[in-house]
């Protein structure tokens, strides 16, 4: 039998159960988790309980536990910001569970050594962007060319697969969601057609930011497409029979898997649909506190410190900016002949 690395939240010992309820239905005033967030931490916390079940050591908070779980961390090959996700979630329910203030301070110190190697790795992201450099308009130019292909296709399955890439590419290329978002999208519902076009009405599912407003007009004929899929229809009529299901479905309308459309964006681009994040925040940079308070809008964003982790060319967009403007400034100001090299 294959050695669990996580305990499931049934076999948590009560205390840390009744923890985890609290998180999910925390008391008014107090800080309020994600689904998301509520999830890594029963994963982390299970992780742990693992570690010091296979020890030998009672399902408890305790210094031997926490060694014996950095010593796991340690041994495993994981990024560093892995394992700082992990020791977080310990370091969360440790202090749900008012475990001493002193021991606390050491689960903070080893985040801090996690985190600053973390610091001193060069990004996943960083590294593929380098090898296959893609910018927002290269997403949407792809959206175009499966549009195209879509059309042509002599099948009826590559017709579908086609306009749903299409459309998936043109999506995200303006609404940066997260893609398990994209497929939870349910027309009437999360999605709308209105005679001005597409609105989106959508609760994120990790961070609960609230996405409410119209889609932009250059998104209508890529989501028409997702109702007709190269019928001459009407959308109108279509949309109405549509009215309940998922916006990306399978052809009896089930809902089509966050994997299967993340393989279609990176058939189309060489990269996973998370990227499109990093690009709007590298594309907003040269707008400055402005553009970086959009672009933490756009991905749904709530907190600022997880907006600046996906930037990757921000700084040197942002520095190209500052001498664009100074240049402007010393236009107006110095004397022309100062300005010749």
């Amino acid at each position: 039998m294959p050695e669990r690395k996580s305990l499931p939240l049934n076999q948590f010992p009560r205390k840390f159960q009744r923890a985890v309820k609290r998180f999910k239905e925390p008391r008014r005033g107090r800080r309020r988790y994600s689904q998301a967030s509520i999830k890594s931490t029963i994963v982390s916390f299970g992780q742990y309980l693992a570690v010091v079940q296979k020890a030998g050591l009672p399902l408890e908070l305790s210094r031997e536990g926490l060694s014996a779980f950095i010593d796991d961390l340690d041994a495993r090959k994981l990024r560093n910001s892995t394992r700082l996700t992990y020791l977080s979630g310990v370091q969360a329910m440790a202090k749900e569970v008012k475990y001493s203030t002193a021991e606390r301070q050491l689960i903070l110190e080893d985040c801090e050594i996690y985190r600053a190697a973390m610091m001193r790795e060069v990004p996943t992201k960083v590294r593929k962007m380098a090898a296959r450099p893609i910018t927002l308009r290269d997403v949407a130019m792809a959206g175009v060319k499966w549009r195209q292909k879509a059309r042509q296709a002599d099948t009826m399955n590559r017709r579908r697969t086609y306009f749903q890439r299409s459309a998936v590419l043109a999506f995200l290329s303006m609404v940066p969601l997260r893609i398990s978002d994209v497929t939870g999208l349910i027309v009437g519902k999360q999605i709308q057609r209105r005679k001005t076009g597409w609105f989106l009405n959508l609760t994120s599912g990790k961070s609960d930011y609230r996405h409410n407003g119209s889609l932009h007009h250059n998104l209508t004929p890529y989501l028409d497409d997702l109702l007709l899929y190269g019928d001459s229809g009407s959308p109108d009529l279509r949309y109405a029979q549509r009215i309940g299901t998922p916006l990306f479905g399978t052809e009896m309308n089930g809902h089509l898997s966050s994997r299967t459309l993340a393989y279609n964006f990176k058939v189309a681009t060489g990269h996973t649909p998370h990227i499109v994040r990093t690009l709007v925040h590298d594309a907003m940079a040269k707008h400055g506190t402005y553009g970086a308070e959009l672009a933490r809008i756009l991905c749904g964003q709530t907190s600022i410190q997880i907006a600046k982790s996906y930037e990757v060319h921000a700084k040197r967009f942002r520095a190209e900016r500052a001498q664009e403007i100074l240049r402007n400034i010393q236009a107006r100001t110095l004397p022309k002949s100062s300005q010749r090299p």
